[in-house]
């Protein structure tokens, strides 16, 4: 009965349209609460703030405000409109011109923000303006950054790599390394569906550019190139740890944009860093009121009863990763994705486990589908992100995004069944 009324409680908060940190808490609370009225053995409510702490005492975890603090400053250097122009010089007279463009500026800014509401927002501001300019559709130009941002949680450095890596214990580098095939993968399908859809709607292509026009954008973007290089670098022989590493790419761009762009004042810098904080602390703020969820579902047995009835309708491995997948895309669609890291997360990877499945590759699934589901209603973080910058209902770009969807949903399923995808990087280089 406490564990349905825990569960019952938190759907019912999200449904309300309740902030998902106090959906957590709140549902906790009621827990507890009913706990008194209708049991003896209940948990003690000093114990909330202790649950509570051991969920953000963490050291993994540091390296989530390091790198939100590195996109702001990427934003506010000039970065974005770099790497972009780099992009636009070498992509962008291959049909779908501009379309393509943002597929590869995403892919290039996945190695340096980490995160995919990031990516979109900072490519789409440029791009999306440009594109509906150039003749594209608002419709579809939100639809394909919407889509290619996407890549960013996957591509080291990732945040979702980071927090998934501290809940589950599991080392942050292999997942970085495991991200970079499956990455590459997303975006190359991306760019040839955008291929196809541009000749098939005749949408214009941008000029040829001459090679001292790239080779000029080359330079310009050549130190933001190196970020993710000099990260991922670190980590692979061991000289960082991940939250060394994300500290390592703070100091890189900030000394980009005092020194060698000149663009970042103090006036920026304390903008960035209070920005950086605010987004940290609603994260770190879920994870603490996640981590007291977590307890009280293993207190209340939630585990075994999820896995029994998983094996209940197969044994099979094979079988009980797609209804994982099915899981995890459906439960994407109103639930964010750190709470369900943080509530699955300690739950399924015990399980696959003793399937076989390795948990590095297990954790690449698990983040494709969670970020798969920011661009999924009713919740579709990053639809609203493009939406609100190119002035379009949300449900709007989703439906011009279903193919996009349908290929990432494909490359999902060969990162499920085709273990090496994943597992083949970090074994030969960690």
């Amino acid at each position: 009965m406490l564990l349905a009324t825990l569960i019952f409680l938190l759907f019912a908060f999200v449904c309300l349209g309740m902030e998902i940190a106090w959906a957590i808490g709140a549902a906790c609370l009621g827990y507890m609460v009913v706990g008194l009225l209708v049991s003896d053995d209940t948990v003690p409510f000093v114990l909330v703030p202790h649950m509570f702490l051991d969920g953000v005492d963490s050291f993994a975890l540091l390296a989530i405000p390091l790198f939100i603090f590195a996109g702001e400053l990427m934003s506010e250097t000039g970065v974005t409109h770099r790497l972009v122009r780099f992009a636009q010089t070498f992509v962008g007279h291959i049909r779908g011109g501009l379309a393509n463009v943002a597929v590869t500026s995403n892919f290039i800014m996945s190695g340096v923000s980490g995160s995919a509401i990031a990516d979109a927002a900072a490519t789409g501001t440029v791009l999306i303006p440009q594109m509906v300019r150039k003749g594209y559709p608002v419709r579809f130009a939100s639809a394909v950054v919407a889509a290619s941002s996407t890549v960013g949680p996957i591509i080291p450095p990732s945040i979702s790599f980071v927090l998934l890596g501290s809940i589950v214990n599991l080392s942050v580098g292999k997942l970085f390394l495991a991200g970079v095939f499956p990455g590459v993968l997303m975006s190359l399908s991306m760019f040839l569906l955008t291929y196809f859809i541009a000749r098939r709607r005749g949408y214009a292509v941008e000029p040829l550019a001459s090679w001292n026009e790239r080779f000029a954008a080359l330079l310009s973007a050549a130190l933001p190139l190196l970020a993710p290089v000099i990260v991922v670098r670190a980590m692979s022989i061991g000289l960082t740890t991940p939250t060394e590493a994300a500290a390592l790419l703070v100091v890189y761009i900030i000394l980009l944009g005092f020194f060698a762009y000149r663009t970042l004042t103090l006036h920026r810098f304390l903008k960035c860093a209070s920005n950086a904080a605010l987004v940290s602390s609603i994260i770190m703020l879920t994870v603490g009121t996640a981590q007291l969820f977590s307890a009280l579902s293993v207190r209340e047995q939630f585990g075994e009863l999820l896995t029994h009835g998983m094996l209940a309708i197969s044994g099979n491995v094979h079988v009980l990763l797609l209804l994982f997948n099915v899981l995890l895309l459906v439960l994407g669609t109103f639930m964010e994705p750190l709470p369900l890291m943080l509530v699955l997360g300690p739950i399924v990877f015990p399980l696959f486990q003793g399937l076989g499945v390795d948990p590095i590759q297990l954790g690449v699934i698990f983040v494709i589908n969670v970020v798969l589901g920011l661009v999924t209603p009713p919740v579709g973080i990053i639809l609203n992100v493009v939406g609100v910058i190119g002035r379009v209902d949300p449900m709007d770009v989703f439906w011009d995004m279903i193919p996009y969807l349908a290929v990432l949903t494909l490359v999902l399923m060969m990162v499920t069944y085709w273990p090496a995808l994943s597992l083949w990087l970090p074994s030969v280089l960690m």
